[in-house]
């Protein structure tokens, strides 16, 4: 499951960098849109961070137990 999420992510950014190259951004409703899709990108990827960091903190706390 995880995996299969990490691939549809990074093919969001990837369509998005393209989208953002290739739309009309002289047209307000293209512009809202990419504005809505990167915070939606950002958003999860704020909370990907997040989790990362509280798994890495087990994982040291895990370490420094075993010294």
């Amino acid at each position: 499951m995880n995996l299969m999420f990490n691939k549809i992510f990074r093919f969001l950014w990837v369509l998005f960098f393209v989208l953002l190259i290739f739309l009309d951004r002289d047209i307000a409703v293209n512009k809202i849109f990419l504005i809505v899709f990167l915070m939606v990108l950002t958003v999860i990827t704020v909370f990907r961070i997040l989790d990362s960091r509280n798994e890495w903190r087990e994982i040291v706390k895990e370490e420094n137990f075993k010294e």
